[in-house]
């Protein structure tokens, strides 16, 4: 590992942080600027000693430095995913700004994507809509991706899953997914183009499907138990990116 490296993972650290920020306070409709960092039991106000991504969670052994309530693990685990997928962008991905663009611009939406829709079964559409037009927007510059491929993956991505959320509220008569996810994978099609939308689909069909599973023969879980399915979707773009454009089985 590189001094360049380290930079961009201690970089990616305190993104990190900012979006489990994000994650936090945009379903609470609290402004993601002020008030600064506070305690989510005592309410106190957290000093940059004790704000340090990762670290200060290690150091207070997961407990806030003032009412010694738990940290949810959530904090250190979006931090430490995110200086690491920045690492992989810069060595994998940066093979032009494009590419490396598209790679953060993922990373920054669905990160609070999944934990918001997995706590609060929603999808802000500041992050699927703010995928969409980020997507198009960058495929009209990127010679490596036409605009029109762009469009297919928000047809593709979006009109997919719609119509199989259709066919099941049909055949059942209740709601399988949401708006959120349609729009949320038209983000990652504009985004990523019409084939990895499909891909996305399909990946996370079969990890939604393995969870299932498990809940039902580990938890004894009942077959109609809601489980949000944002999760499984922002994971799989993630890991279908990284690894099949990143090359991380190569």
């Amino acid at each position: 590992m590189s001094w360049m490296d380290i930079v961009i993972f201690i970089f990616g650290t305190c993104w990190g942080s900012f979006l489990a920020l994000i994650a936090y306070r945009i379903p609470k409709k609290i402004s993601i600027v002020t008030p600064g960092s506070f305690c989510d039991s005592c309410k106190k106000k957290i000093g940059y000693a004790h704000n340090i991504p990762i670290l200060s969670f290690l150091l207070q052994r997961g407990k806030c430095s003032q009412c010694k309530a738990s940290i949810p693990l959530r904090y250190p685990v979006i931090e430490l995913i995110t200086g690491i997928l920045f690492v992989f962008a810069y060595e994998r991905l940066f093979y032009d700004y494009y590419s490396l663009v598209r790679a953060l611009l993922l990373v920054t939406a669905l990160m609070p994507s999944i934990f918001i829709d997995a706590d609060e079964r929603i999808i802000p559409d500041r992050f699927s809509i703010g995928l969409i037009v980020a997507g198009f927007v960058l495929a009209l510059f990127d010679p490596m991706m036409a605009w029109h491929e762009s469009a297919a993956g928000i047809v593709v991505g979006g009109g997919v899953l719609y119509v199989v959320a259709e066919v099941y509220y049909r055949l059942t008569g209740r709601e399988g997914l949401g708006g959120g996810d349609i729009k949320l994978l038209a983000g990652i099609g504009a985004l990523l183009g019409w084939y990895p939308a499909l891909m996305v689909i399909f990946f996370s069909s079969v990890i939604g499907s393995i969870y299932g599973i498990v809940m039902m023969l580990v938890f004894k879980k009942g077959r109609l138990t809601e489980i949000p399915f944002g999760p499984f979707i922002g994971a799989a773009a993630i890991l279908y990116h990284f690894i099949m454009e990143g090359g991380l089985l190569k």
